[in-house]
């Protein structure tokens, strides 16, 4: 059964099928960019809602976490300080020297009238430079030089003494400074380079 539809009324109501283009181009024009805009004002506001529950979200964590951090950093400290002092020692034993053996031969070479009164063992040139320019003594540099005081009776005691220092292999220099005579015998001061001879 086919169905007709009527018209009923007057003709100057009649506009069936007549579209105004003018009037559809003006709702375009102003719907279009009104929905485009509302559609981003609510991606905007999604966005908006979704970084600040992650920011509070980060916040509180943060929060947590800063006294972690605070730890952190002072192991980091604590570590730089401890490698710091780990290569000063590493140093310390590097350059580290045991001077009993040559004690107990200083000893055994003395002749039985000779007397050490001062012994030094020291970071100093064993032949002194022109020019004394002040520089800062390394403290972990091994000595180079051993000096000698002492006094004793006779002087071919002090000539054995030097003739005996200078067999040790401990030295690669020694020498002679000064023998003064005093009311005790002969002072005498002896200065040695360490070192192996060569």
């Amino acid at each position: 059964m086919d169905l007709y539809r009527v018209n009923l009324l007057p003709p100057h109501l009649q506009q069936e099928g007549t579209i105004d283009l003018h009037r559809l181009r003006i709702i375009l024009m102003i719907g279009l960019p009104t929905v485009l805009i509302l559609a981003c004002y609510c991606v905007f506001m999604i966005n908006y809602c979704t970084v600040k529950g992650k920011l509070a979200e980060t916040r509180s964590q943060a929060a947590l976490l800063s006294p972690v951090a605070i730890q952190a950093q002072d192991m980091i400290a604590e570590r730089t300080a401890l490698e710091a002092t780990m290569k000063e020692l590493e140093q310390i034993i590097a350059n580290h020297r045991s001077w009993s053996g040559l004690l107990d031969d200083l000893g055994y070479i003395a002749p039985i009238d000779l007397w050490l009164t001062r012994l030094e063992i020291a970071d100093k040139p064993f032949h002194p430079p022109a020019n004394q320019g002040q520089k800062e003594p390394d403290p972990y540099a091994p000595p180079t030089l051993v000096s000698c005081q002492g006094l004793a009776r006779t002087l071919p005691s002090i000539g054995v003494f030097l003739r005996n220092l200078n067999n040790l292999p401990y030295f690669s220099e020694v020498k002679l400074v000064h023998i003064n005579a005093v009311n005790e015998g002969l002072e005498f001061k002896i200065i040695a380079a360490t070192g192996i001879k060569g």
